[in-house]
């Protein structure tokens, strides 16, 4: 409570401080993403699946001369769409709406401010993106979750700041609110370095999740470190990502938390004709040998235009992920088609 008075109360004396802006309001585009097809996971039915339905808007108002607060508003209806044919849920599927962009954002010769309700994690996609060329076996944290890394894809109530770029390097740090309730005004903290330079791109970071946001059973906080890096050479991408979790929370350990360590390398070639080749590995190191786990990845596609794509998946795990006592993920055979607008 005290960060956000103190957020509003130096927004207030800003704008009580500066002269009357005109501001112009410019329309938005929209866009969207469609991933659908069918799916076979073992143990489970073969079904049609909406693997992602995003629909979103972004846009910006002009404050001053070079001065623009950017905005996106995004929602995925990809649960909503699956549920159909879930007894437990429903076919209308409206609880399973989700919100994956909600954020503004303020460029700066001082550096990037955002203000993010709920948001795409800047430290998941800076780290873990070098590893994400699949489009089912993907670390999902809503719809997929694979169990092998710990850094969740989307944040909610996130505070950012990114420095200018200087070397071609820039810190970022952020603080996210995740419970209005707990008596902590950051329930999670964050700070990563990231480099790019030429066709080498690097990131390190760190993730502090506090022990009264952490299940009732943990002592101690959570922090998770994390480190990632790819390189492009023609049409071939290689990437790696690194995780370390400190005190993760574990239920089946006496103090309540464990470490465990996770790695994953993918490799991506595409030809200048649109096809395309992926195969990748993950593994995940528990204190807990029941909790380890690991999946080969491998993935073919083809670009029909610019905007279109069809391509076959399979993830080969060693043991299923079982999340909130319902099957996640199990080896799988995916195909389907992409489409973006």
């Amino acid at each position: 409570m005290q960060l956000k008075q103190t957020l509003l109360a130096a927004a207030v004396s800003a704008a009580a401080a500066s002269p009357a802006l005109a501001v112009e309001l410019e329309k938005p585009d929209f866009y969207g993403y469609l991933s659908a097809g069918a799916l076979k996971v073992e143990g489970k039915d073969a079904e049609a699946e909406a693997f992602e339905i995003e629909l979103g808007l972004q846009g910006k108002a002009t404050i001053d001369k070079g001065l623009n607060l950017h905005y996106a508003v995004e929602i995925d209806l990809a649960g909503a769409a699956n549920s159909a044919d879930d007894p437990a849920v429903g076919r209308d599927g409206e609880a399973d709406i989700h919100v994956k962009e909600a954020k503004f954002w303020l460029p700066t010769k001082y550096g990037l401010f955002v203000v993010a309700p709920r948001g795409t994690s800047g430290q998941w996609g800076d780290i873990y993106g070098h590893i994400n060329h699949y489009e089912f076996n993907e670390s999902h944290d809503v719809l997929n979750a694979d169990g092998i890394f710990a850094q969740p894809d989307r944040t909610s109530g996130t505070f950012a700041y990114h420095t200018p770029w200087f070397l071609k390097t820039k810190l970022v740090a952020a603080a996210i609110t995740l419970n209005g309730s707990n008596d902590e005004n950051a329930d999670g903290r964050s700070v990563r370095l990231v480099h790019k330079n030429g066709n080498l791109a690097m990131a390190i970071g760190t993730t502090l999740l506090m022990q009264n946001q952490l299940p009732a059973f943990t002592t101690d906080d959570y922090l998770i470190t994390a480190a990632g890096a790819s390189y492009r050479l023609g049409g071939l991408t290689l990437g790696a990502t690194w995780e370390n979790n400190k005190d993760a929370p574990y239920p089946l350990a006496p103090e309540g938390k464990a470490d465990f360590d996770s790695y994953g390398v993918s490799a991506q070639y595409i030809t200048e004709g649109g096809a395309g080749i992926a195969v990748g590995y993950k593994e995940k190191n528990h204190d807990y040998d029941a909790a380890d786990n690991s999946v080969y990845t491998l993935k073919l596609e083809q670009s029909l235009t610019p905007k279109v794509k069809v391509w076959a998946e399979t993830g080969l795990y060693d043991e299923p992920v079982v999340m909130r006592g319902a099957l996640v993920t199990d080896t799988n055979y995916a195909m389907g088609f992409n489409v973006s607008f």
